[in-house]
């Protein structure tokens, strides 16, 4: 597991292995958000900074990322 803290205050779980392969798996605060990115992502730190914004223009904070790796 690896934990990164979002630009806006929060840490984000992340688990499994992100890679360009991976399917990744998005928890939002606001379960209406959750399911999987079309996105692809070469580390979680890319991963969290993308879905955090998209988190936040959405009212809703990223709680946790899991990949199929």
């Amino acid at each position: 597991m690896t934990t990164i803290k979002t630009k806006y205050g929060y840490s984000v779980d992340c688990f499994g292995d992100c890679n360009e392969d991976a399917v990744i798996f998005m928890c939002f605060d606001d379960e209406v958000y959750d399911g999987h990115t079309e996105s692809t992502f070469n580390n979680w730190r890319s991963a969290v900074k993308e879905l955090a914004e998209y988190a936040h223009r959405n009212g809703t904070e990223l709680v946790q990322l899991e990949s199929d790796e």
